[in-house]
């Protein structure tokens, strides 16, 4: 499912415009918005909710809506066209649920009922 999510990127930076690259400044966002998650789970073990589990869905939340919006600003600034923001904005989709349905499936056999985290 990436590999269609990351098509779309490859198509932002492509088709409007060649030779514009600022959409894949997204990348940054997508390897990133894992890590506050990583760090959580490995520092404080157990379901149970904690400041530390909080304060990472507040810095992945942060980037994830930093990725929708960074090829909005460019678009809004002249930077990219709006086609290019618009295939941008389905890769952040694409890639983005991909990566929670990973989580969702991962998790599923540690808590009883499916839960998220």
């Amino acid at each position: 499912m990436t590999c269609i999510g990351m098509t779309f990127l490859i198509l932002a930076c492509a088709v409007p415009q060649p030779k514009i690259f600022y959409p894949f400044f997204v990348l940054i966002f997508y390897a990133f918005s894992v890590i506050p998650m990583i760090l959580a789970k490995r520092f404080s073990p157990g379901s149970e909710t904690n400041p530390k589990t909080e304060f990472a869905l507040f810095l992945t939340a942060g980037m994830v809506l930093s990725a929708f919006a960074l090829p909005i600003v460019l678009a809004h600034s002249g930077v990219i066209t709006w086609l290019a923001c618009a295939l941008t904005l389905i890769s952040n989709t694409v890639n983005y649920l991909t990566m929670l349905g990973y989580v969702m499936k991962d998790s599923e056999f540690d808590a009883p009922y499916g839960g998220m985290f």
